[in-house]
């Protein structure tokens, strides 16, 4: 147990009473701050405020009989709304007589009697908001029809602005826009007000939409069941969709046989009641579906050999676009032009000079039709795929008509305008969440980062595309999150910040599931987007990752393997949420968040056991059918995973997860999914033994890649009003750099948007510097984006990425990089290769050219690493000296000496050095004890630890002397705690303390594997030095303490949860029903379970080294890696005095999962943790502090000696680059001194052990 500050100690139990009013006022606090806001949500009345629910019965909504149907729609809907949250029905009133004291009027500026009296009448100010696209104004306003006390009106400046501004409040309230697309539960509230004032919204980008697209068969199944097809049924709900994300447009559904108009009449009326504006795709040119033609039976589509009979048929579609009831025009956005049959290209040679005749014929039908100019009519042309080439050859465009640029359907924009250019009609963008193409489909899952979509889409609002984005969603269902992401950035692109895109996850947890686990629903989402996006599952086989090294007794998991514990991690931690999650929120969670994580998951391991299968069968090798076992199970579970979701809300989803992923031989999607071919060989083995064998290695030699995050920069220069800006989690790793703003002109080195980053090598070699970058395309079709890097002096060297897109066939060596790129999801530049001695560099970057996106920087040596160990150190008996792999220009005789220097200065050295004194000799001899100099007493923390080292250093007097003084002053000789032992005393003794000195478990457990590793390194004694015997007394005591004692006697219980498996934080009363994560040892665990008496105490203890091996996972933040000093024994932390928090004790924790890795090899997720905590440790300002938050904010700025040395053994389990920097720091410390040197010293002296190969499992 350490000491929770550096200036006090406190008892390791105390009541939670004071934290949970602290939180209880942060919630207050909170609400406050929304009462003060203008006409803002709050849960009481501030006296000036708005009823919009009060004690349970919600307000009135007037709806005018004579407003617009989209109006009526949104008013039943917002009615709707407060009876989800009230509980109560609201009623829907046409009128002010009869209505209650408190009414919402939902009006339209101009249309709306009873808004327009009260402007007229001077009691609500609107008039600014006439002519502004689908703005909306929320007032409270008193006294505003006679009987009634206050109004709260929705006023548009138009109609969707009208239904925005209903919907908007709705959401505010806590009605989520998925709550029926995605079963998200509605929290009721017994009082809703609305504070006085005004609050004004408006969009910044004027058609805002999505495309349903490659529907086949999932969302046309589920469809066609639900529904009897995509019928005005099923485009109700996908219109409130739309309408509550204030979306405004869409592209239909329109595989064949599908045809949005033709298919039922009402879709195109009711989407205009609705207030939708209706397009259509980007080869279906004047409001017909592409399926109308064929059912036309009109000919050749082909306009240079039958313009006539597609005049006609494009004039039908207009004609019917003048559906409204007076006999205008739906609200439509006309997609002009024209592709090839079956959204082919058209013929090279004729495409562009007929292109410009189609659309000026195409304009001639609007006007004669509509009986207006053409360009009254909003009409839009795709430049998709060649048709954007066709342009950038000069093809002419009406003014008027929006231009929609695409992006190369796997999120790479290809062309945007110069920015200031402006045209009438203005610019778009069509982008892609799902894709039916080359090099293959991606339809199953969501696979898109927010993060590269924020990237994208910024650059386009910089280059002025802000009059239409629009979006490929496949099914709507699975990519509800990245939608809801996109047409929030639409409707605001300013205010999607890079620091807003930070929060964006968080925020829309809490908006969907509550406050209480939005950190970590956040978290979720954004490190599943993260690992989906490296690579499209549709791409995923045995193939796509590397395994490692057979052995005869180990596997190791290679790069296959790294990522498997990465999907395992995240999937413990989807469970441990929701474990914690109300009933009514598992469905949409399941939807939202775990069905995703858990199907992905599984595909990965089905992929990672084919892997392995085929690898050992060509060996011959009998474990591989172990793995052919493991491969079939989990393609059955797959299927089992897609009928979970299809039996969720009674059924509600059926079909929606029918999309083939799993058997892919072309780009084209197969038909079923088709089992991977396995092998089975003669011979049998043991599945658990074989997956033991599971493990990672990592080979840290003087030639392995150097490799710095981009977001690792230490020093930045920005100029001509540029910056580089770290945007977390984009890319692969932690974050990519972009400089912003985008969408500037080129720089040159000489303008110096300058970072730099440090490197150090440890041999002289010839290096290769490699820029790892986010794929994106030159927008400006210039020749490629160019960026600058240099190693120390040498002069710049300019690499260009050009990724060149193809539909089809790769022929050049740009399409060839581009595939490649969208495959792997990166792309790698090489400078030329340099001679580098060893030592520190610096690499400078220049920014040259706009959407240059860097994710990682390395330094590549053609040297090969050497061969692996196969084993654990303690089965193999050769233990790792990392800090020699790093710096072999340390010899083994300056190790030694610095170990000596340790021993001296905290064993034998002067006033401001030592922590070991002796004391008065008892019977059994010599005594000592281990001081906290600056609390002044003495603690098994501390004791157990001397006698650790003295172990280590062969040090048999001083090991005797510290263990005669624990044994006789802090032990219970008698009653319940028998066998335990006081965690604190004073160097007179324990005399005084009573109960408040409880045993805490972390001393026992170094007590008992310290006199272990004695007996086996000295032999036993008599007596007291009977090593063995009092181990094994102190074993059988925390295993057995409960069943010893006939129940819980005095409050002391087993060190050990009986239930749990897992070591408590202290074995009496409340205290043991939780844990703390630096208490779990499963490399001392591994030594019980072959040490312990009884064959039964042996076989539990090698259980519970597992279950704390899983543990470590289910603690550690997905993120930072950071594991909070307390906690629940489901992982999540344990709120009590700030040690929900990485603090002290959590110092040991990477130290603990480490150390068991490379003693036992049964935990590759030591890799993936200690990756995660060191790219955390790295990415902070150094030196770094050494108290946080779980989610990586500091709670101090001084760095601790302690923790250095800790983070230098949890560089045990990365590669050489990461471990480096952390090795080298903990390298240059000496011996602590001063008041504070008992902790730090002590972990650093074992942990200069540790990293040295040193400390060995006697």
């Amino acid at each position: 147990m350490t000491n929770f500050d550096h200036s006090t100690r406190r008892a390791p139990c105390s009541l939670l009473k004071l934290s949970v009013a602290g939180l209880l006022l942060a919630l207050a606090n909170a609400g406050a701050l929304a009462c003060t806001t203008a006409a803002s949500v709050c849960a009481r009345d501030t006296g000036a405020s708005f009823g919009l629910v009060r004690g349970g019965q919600p307000a009135a909504v007037i709806v005018e009989a004579s407003s617009d149907p989209a109006l009526q729609h949104a008013g039943r809907g917002f009615a709707s709304d407060l009876e989800r949250v009230s509980g109560r029905p609201a009623a829907l009133r046409q009128g002010v007589p009869g209505s209650p004291r408190e009414v919402v009027v939902i009006g339209e500026l101009g249309r709306s009697p009873l808004v327009d009296g009260l402007i007229k009448s001077g009691k609500l100010k609107a008039v600014d908001l006439k002519g502004r696209w689908e703005a909306f104004r929320q007032a409270v306003v008193d006294k505003p029809f006679p009987g009634v006390d206050r109004a709260l009106v929705i006023v548009g400046a138009d109609r969707r602005g009208a239904v925005f501004g209903a919907y908007d409040l709705s959401a505010r309230i806590g009605v989520s826009p998925w709550q029926w697309w995605a079963d998200v539960p509605v929290e009721k509230r017994r009082d809703v007000f609305i504070t006085a004032g005004t609050r004004d919204d408006q969009p910044q980008v004027k058609y805002r939409g999505i495309f349903i697209n490659d529907e086949a068969p999932a969302l046309s199944t589920w469809a066609e069941k639900k529904f009897g097809g995509a019928n005005s049924k099923m485009y109700a709900h996908v219109f409130e969709l739309l309408l509550r994300l204030k979306a405004n447009y869409l592209w239909p559904a329109m595989w064949p046989p599908r045809a949005f108009y033709a298919d039922d009449p009402r879709n195109g009326a009711l989407a205009d009641e609705m207030g939708i504006v209706m397009g259509a795709s980007h080869h279906e040119p004047m409001t017909r579906a592409h399926d109308e033609w064929q059912r036309a039976k009109g000919g050749a589509w082909d306009y240079s050999k039958n313009a006539p009979e597609l005049r006609e048929f494009w004039r039908g579609g207009i004609q019917r676009m003048m559906g409204r009831p007076d006999g205008s025009a739906f609200d439509t956005l006309v997609t002009m032009g024209m592709r090839g049959d079956g959204d082919e290209p058209m013929s090279e040679e004729t495409a562009t000079t007929l292109l410009e005749t189609i659309v000026k014929d195409q304009r001639q039908i609007i006007a004669d039709v509509t009986k207006r100019p053409a360009e009254k009519t909003p009409q839009m042309w795709a430049l998709y795929k060649e048709v954007q080439d066709y342009y950038d050859k000069g093809m002419k465009v009406p003014d008027d008509v929006l231009l929609l640029f695409a992006d190369d359907n796997w999120g790479q924009i290809r062309r945007l305008p110069e920015a200031g250019v402006k045209r009438a009609g203005g610019y778009g963008v069509y982008y892609h969440f799902d894709y039916v193409g080359g090099p293959r489909n991606y339809k199953w899952l969501n696979t898109n980062q927010i993060e590269k979509t924020w990237q994208q889409m910024n650059l386009a609002y910089e280059h002025g595309a802000d009059a239409l984005w629009i979006v490929n969603v496949g099914d709507i269902k699975p990519v509800e999150f990245p939608i809801h992401f996109f047409l929030d950035m639409a409707w605001a692109p300013k205010a999607m910040t890079p620091d807003a895109l930070k929060a964006y996850p968080k925020d829309w947890a809490a908006a969907t599931f509550g406050a209480a686990h939005a950190a970590e629903i956040g978290e979720l989402v954004t490190r599943y987007g993260q690992y989906a996006a490296r690579r499209k599952p549709e791409l995923v086989d045995a193939s796509s990752f590397r395994l490692g090294i057979v052995g005869d007794a180990s596997l190791d998991g290679g790069d296959f393997g790294d990522r498997i514990a990465e999907w395992d991690a995240l999937e413990a931690r989807v469970a441990q949420i929701k474990a914690q999650l109300r009933p009514d929120q598992l469905d949409a969670y399941f939807q939202l968040v775990e069905h995703p994580v858990i199907a992905l998951a599984n595909l990965y391991r089905l992929y990672y056991a084919v892997a392995w299968n085929r690898t050992l069968a060509a060996k011959n090798d009998s474990r591989a059918n172990v793995f052919a076992d493991l491969a079939e199970a989990a393609f059955k579970r797959d299927q089992a995973i897609s009928d979970q979701y299809h039996a969720i809300a009674n059924g509600k989803w059926a079909g929606m997860m029918l999309q083939t992923h799993i058997g892919y031989t072309t780009w084209q999607q197969p038909d079923k999914n088709v089992m991977p071919a396995v092998k089975r060989v003669p011979g049998t083995a043991d599945a658990a033994a074989v997956l033991a064998q599971l493990k990672p290695f990592r080979h840290m030699g003087p030639y392995e890649p150097r490799v710095v995050e981009a977001t690792q920069f230490v020093r930045a220069s920005s100029a001509k009003g540029l910056a580089w800006t770290a945007i977390p989690n984009l890319g692969h790793g932690s974050g990519a750099v972009v400089a912003l703003p985008q969408g500037r002109p080129a720089t040159t080195v000489a303008d110096d948007v300058r970072l730099e980053y440090e490197v150090e090598t440890t041999a002289a070699n010839r290096w290769t510097p490699q820029l790892h970058m986010v794929p994106t395309i030159d927008v400006r079709k210039a020749g490629g984006i160019r960026i600058a890097v240099a190693v120390g002096d040498q002069q710049p060297q300019t690499l260009t990425l050009n990724l060149i897109p193809t539909p089809g066939a790769a022929d050049t060596q740009e399409q060839k990089d581009w595939a490649r790129a969208v495959i792997s999801n990166g792309f790698v530049l090489n400078a030329p290769t340099v001679q580098l001695p060893a030592g520190k560099h610096v690499i400078r970057v220049w920014r040259l050219d706009d959407n240059a996106v860097l994710q990682k920087l390395v330094l590549q040596s053609g040297i090969q690493a050497s061969a692996p160990q196969a084993s654990g150190a303690a089965v193999t008996g050769k233990y790792r000296n990392l800090l020699r792999e790093l710096r072999p220009d340390i010899t083994e005789a300056n190790i030694t000496a610095k170990l000596g220097a340790y021993w001296k200065s905290l064993f034998e050295g002067g006033p401001e050095q030592r922590i070991v004194y002796p004391a008065s000799a008892t019977p059994d001899g010599p005594a000592s004890y281990v001081l906290d100099v600056g609390n002044d007493d003495v603690r098994s923390e501390g004791m157990s630890y001397g006698m650790m080292l003295a172990v280590q250093m062969d040090r048999k007097a001083e090991f005797d002397a510290l263990w005669n003084w624990t044994w006789t002053h802090m032990r219970y000789r008698s009653g319940p705690r028998q066998s335990y032992f006081r965690w604190q005393c004073k160097p007179e003794g324990c005399a005084g303390f009573g109960k408040d000195a409880v045993p805490a478990s972390d001393g026992e457990e170094y007590f008992a594997t310290a006199l272990l590793m004695a007996a086996s390194r000295w032999g036993n004694g008599q007596g007291v030095y009977d090593y063995n015997a009092q181990a094994q007394e102190i074993l059988t005591a925390m295993l057995h303490k409960e069943t010893m004692n006939g129940g819980v006697k005095d409050g002391a219980r087993s060190m050990f949860s009986p239930e749990h498996g897992q070591v408590v934080f202290v074995p009496v009363g409340d205290a043991a029903d939780f844990s703390d994560p630096s208490y779990h040892l499963p490399a001392f665990y591994e030594i019980w379970a072959r040490r312990a008496a009884k064959p039964e105490d042996r076989k539990r203890w090698s259980e519970i080294a597992s279950i704390s091996r899983a543990y470590f996972s289910k603690a550690t933040h997905p993120r930072t890696g950071l594991t909070p000093d307390y906690a629940h024994f489901d992982g999540r932390p344990k709120v009590l005095e700030g040690h929900e928090d990485f603090r002290y004790d959590a110092f040991r924790t990477a130290v603990n999962w480490s150390v068991d890795q490379a003693w036992w090899g049964k935990n590759p997720s030591a890799i993936g943790l200690s990756h995660k905590l060191l790219n955390f440790f790295a990415a902070q300002k150094q030196p770094y502090a050494h108290l946080y938050t779980l989610d990586g904010k500091p709670l101090n700025d001084e760095p601790s000696k302690g923790l250095v040395s800790s983070n230098a053994v949890a560089a045990l389990m990365v590669d050489e680059a990461q471990a480096a920097p952390f090795v080298n720091a903990f390298w240059a410390l000496d011996a602590p001194t001063g008041k504070w040197r008992y902790y730090d010293g002590l972990l650093q002296f074992m942990n200069l052990l540790h990293v040295t190969g040193r400390f060995k499992a006697w």
